[in-house]
């Protein structure tokens, strides 16, 4: 199953905009919660990491980055995680109007890997460059 970021509407999203990434991951086991994640985004599969952008996130909040908001464990989320990965304008202006596939993969407390997510993207030409 191919995921496509997109609006609500269906349109794409702009480059030069900021773009907050939201993915709850369901069947986390509560004594082994989500202690780091990462959103890749890639021009093909095969392309070594970090490819054209990635975003690692953590517990702790990093302005830019994101939050992992709730990491599954009973008394946070009791089973379900909750990942916020933050594009900045910049981010979203240098990876331009391509497609790219992209992924993302989640580590649990004993350091096991899961890929919860995965798809393609592509942002519209940004048109107004006014930055203030």
């Amino acid at each position: 199953d191919m995921t496509l970021i997109v609006r609500d509407d269906g349109s794409p999203y702009i480059a030069g905009d900021d773009l907050d990434i939201e993915r709850d991951v369901t069947g986390v086991t509560v004594t082994d919660p989500i202690v780091e994640a990462w959103l890749t985004f890639k021009l093909a599969p095969t392309v070594a990491d970090p490819g054209s952008l990635q975003k690692a996130i953590t517990t702790t909040p990093v302005a830019g980055s994101g939050q992992i908001t709730q990491d599954g464990s009973v008394s946070d989320g009791n089973g379900t995680a909750s990942l916020l990965f933050q594009l900045t304008s910049a981010d979203t202006l240098a990876l331009g109007s391509l497609w790219y596939v992209y992924d993302i993969q989640v580590e649990t407390s004993d350091g096991k890997l899961r890929t919860v997510d995965g798809g393609a993207m592509r942002l519209s030409a940004e048109i107004t460059g006014a930055t203030s």
